[in-house]
């Protein structure tokens, strides 16, 4: 398929091991059962929070929460991506119809494929970089707690890697064992698909992004034809066509991931609340170093997952001024009069921004991203002045 030629191949396993990639076989049975053990997992951590929820524990119950809250969100987005996959099935027959149509024009494929290899490289270092620091989270909290444990000859209760509370005994081998590696790949499966959300909104708007240029080229070029009524009218139309397409493909991306946007500014923000109090907490402990590492490259993640959101939505919109600009800037008063009618409404239709909402409510942008770390940054503050 053409399709392959926008969307890497690590993404399409992943969407085809959610179950949201088009004509998967059993499809529903994929995302049902990664799903459930999602929910298996998020009642044990709710649990565990329960059973902790108290001021003599505050620091476990905070690290606990940090990751309870992580997975809650990966659960919002996975549930917002598959109440809308027929947007998304949509979207790549569009993408599909983008690159029918560009691979008759040398420079367009051209243009397109920078796009897509572009999208690739970054939809592989997302995912490299989520997979090494889940890694190393993961092993800093067992170098953690083996400092301590060595500092402390009575303690003999062996952790699992995050924080949850089974109703039975989980200190017997080879049960532990068991539960460490199971809870393992499960930790790792989670930072799978958040890397496989971020590198697909990127894909996306790579894609629309590449449309763009191609328009923009394409008016840039206009002039050599606007002394031929005929054949301006004809490039006109193509243009205009083209505009509806990128326009509706913009729609879609907001449909995919108004909801999406929506639950990551509200509970990335209450994580990243918490990844401060560890860190404002872990300053003044033995173990402080080791857990400050840990919490940094939690709060490292955490952060590179809102960027993603609003870097995709800034880029949207900046990209699709460009449009306007480069309509104006064609030759549109040689033009004849019907002709430069036309190229009056799609200027008019160019100052209306293609954006990506949170929940309709705010747009994703390094403004909004600034006013996360604007946030995180007081409630840090805040906390180090009370400690």
């Amino acid at each position: 398929m053409i399709i392959a030629k926008t969307v890497s191949p690590v993404l399409k396993i992943g969407l085809r091991f959610l179950g949201i990639w088009p004509d998967v076989s059993y499809s529903a049975v994929h995302l049902y059962s990664f799903i459930l053990s999602m929910l298996i997992v998020q009642y044990f951590q709710y649990v565990y929070i329960m059973e902790h929820l108290k001021i003599s524990e505050l620091s476990n119950l905070i690290d606990g929460l940090a990751v309870t809250f992580d997975y809650s969100l990966t659960l919002f987005k996975i549930f917002g991506l598959w109440m809308h996959r027929n947007v998304f099935h949509k979207i790549l027959a569009d993408m599909d119809n983008d690159w029918l149509v560009s691979a008759n024009i040398a420079e367009h494929s051209y243009m397109m494929t920078i796009k897509a290899n572009i999208s690739h490289f970054i939809s592989n270092v997302i995912f490299t970089f989520n997979t090494i620091v889940g890694v190393f989270y993961f092993l800093g909290d067992y170098a953690i707690r083996s400092i301590i444990q060595s500092a402390d000859y009575n303690n003999t209760l062996r952790q699992l890697p995050i924080r949850v509370q089974f109703p039975f005994d989980t200190q017997q081998s080879p049960l532990f064992e068991i539960l460490v590696a199971t809870l393992f790949i499960h930790v790792m499966l989670h930072v799978s698909i958040i890397s496989i959300l971020n590198g697909l909104i990127l894909t996306l708007v790579a894609h629309i992004s590449g449309q763009i240029d191609i328009m923009c080229h394409e008016f840039k070029n206009i002039s050599e034809t606007v002394l031929y009524r005929e054949s301006t009218s004809i490039t006109l139309e193509t243009q205009i066509k083209r505009h509806k397409r990128i326009i509706s493909f913009s729609e879609n991306i907001e449909k995919l991931f108004s909801f999406i946007a929506l639950m990551q500014v509200i509970w990335n923000t209450l994580v990243i609340c918490c990844i401060g109090f560890i860190i404002i907490i872990s300053i003044h402990n033995d173990t402080g170093v080791f857990v400050l590492v840990k919490s940094v490259l939690a709060y490292v993640v955490i952060m590179a997952d809102s960027f993603v959101m609003c870097f995709a939505g800034e880029h949207l919109s900046l990209k699709s001024k460009l449009i306007a600009n480069a309509i104006y800037e064609t030759s549109w008063y040689n033009m004849p009069v019907r002709q430069s009618k036309v190229i009056i409404f799609i200027i008019m239709r160019s100052q209306r921004r293609l954006v990506i909402t949170a929940g309709k409510m705010m747009d994703m942008s390094f403004e909004t991203f600034t006013s996360i770390m604007k946030a995180s940054a007081s409630y840090v503050s805040v906390l180090n002045a009370m400690y």
